[in-house]
Formats: structure tokens, C-alpha cells, sequence
């Protein structure tokens, strides 16, 4: 028989009494384990949350034999747990997603309608684009698709860079014409 001077009960090994044991330090220190947990989370309905789960994992458990002290033994328990439940919810914390926020998010796929209407509108822009002078298309192209500067363009094109804005300029405004019309 094993003894614990700190609840002053005894301990015989034999799971039953054990378990008659737990119940009676159950009774009388509930509370007090609950205050150990409160300290270490701030929320008496968590703490109380870890003392119970605390309670059944010992109530559950089959290596009761090396218990010497059920009382510490179960203080350290819902001490521990009581640290580990708080790691969790700082994580929980950090990488929470309000399920709110989850359907205001625009979906990172387009609908098939809106893919459809988009390969439509890419299609209106290129016809629009092909009415365009060929240095215009040009200069529109290099800048807005293909990330040029105007003075690169003006260089390649062998006009001024005002020359090159006037024409850019215009095959935007030609561009917005022809895709409203098609709307």
C-alpha cells in the first residue's frame, strides 16, 4: 500500500479503490483545481473544462499503479493541461479565420459564367486591338501587356515618348469605345 501525505489517503494499487479515491478528491478539491487552471487560462469555464478532462483521463487510466500521490499527481495534470490548453488557443488564435469572412472572400476561381464572359471580353478586346494602326496596336501592346516603358517604346517604335502616349492614349480610349458597344 502505497501512501500520499499530502491527501492523507491511501493507496492500495488496486484500481477500484482507486477509483473510490478519485472520487473523494473530487468532492473536496474541485474547486481548488479549478483555481489552478483559472490562473494559468483566465476563464473559469475553460478551467473547469481542463479539471473535468483532467478527472477522466485519470478516471480512465489503466497505469494507476505508480501513483503515489493521486492529489499532486492530479494538480500537476490540470496544470499542465491547463498550459497546453492556452498554447492551443494562442495558436487557434493566430491562424483564426472568421467563417463570416470565409463568404465574403471572392473565390480564387472565376465562376464559369464570369470565365465565359471574360473569354468574351479578351475576344472584343483583340478585334478591337486589330482595328488599331499597327504602331498603335504595337505601343498599346508592348506597355499594357508587356510591361515596356513609354521611352523604351518610344526607342524601339523611333518616335518621341509624348508621340507614343498620344498613341496609347488614343488605342485605350478606342478599346474602351469598342468593348462598351459590345456590352
Amino acid at each position: 500500500m502505497k501512501s500520499c501525505v499530502s491527501c492523507s489517503l491511501a493507496f492500495n494499487g488496486a484500481a477500484n479503490m482507486f477509483k473510490t479515491e478519485l472520487e473523494i478528491i473530487h468532492t473536496r478539491q474541485w474547486r481548488l483545481l479549478v483555481e489552478v487552471a483559472f490562473k494559468v487560462l483566465g476563464c473559469r469555464f475553460l478551467a473547469e473544462d481542463v479539471v473535468q478532462e483532467a478527472f477522466l483521463k485519470l478516471w480512465m487510466s489503466h497505469d494507476v499503479q505508480d501513483i503515489q500521490c493521486p492529489i499532486c499527481y492530479l494538480f500537476r495534470m490540470v496544470r499542465n493541461q491547463a498550459i497546453d490548453r492556452l498554447r492551443r488557443l494562442i495558436l487557434e488564435s493566430r491562424y483564426h479565420v472568421d467563417e463570416e469572412q470565409l463568404g465574403e472572400q471572392a473565390a480564387t476561381t472565376p465562376s464559369p459564367e464570369r470565365a465565359t464572359l471574360g473569354q468574351y471580353e479578351w475576344a472584343a478586346l483583340l478585334n478591337a486591338l486589330d482595328e488599331l494602326p499597327e504602331r498603335a496596336r504595337t505601343a498599346f501592346a508592348m506597355t499594357q501587356l508587356e510591361g515596356y516603358s513609354q521611352r523604351e517604346v518610344a526607342a524601339q517604335l523611333g518616335a518621341s515618348p509624348t508621340t507614343v502616349h498620344y498613341m496609347i492614349r488614343d488605342a485605350l480610349g478606342h478599346c474602351r469605345d469598342r468593348l462598351r458597344i459590345n456590352d
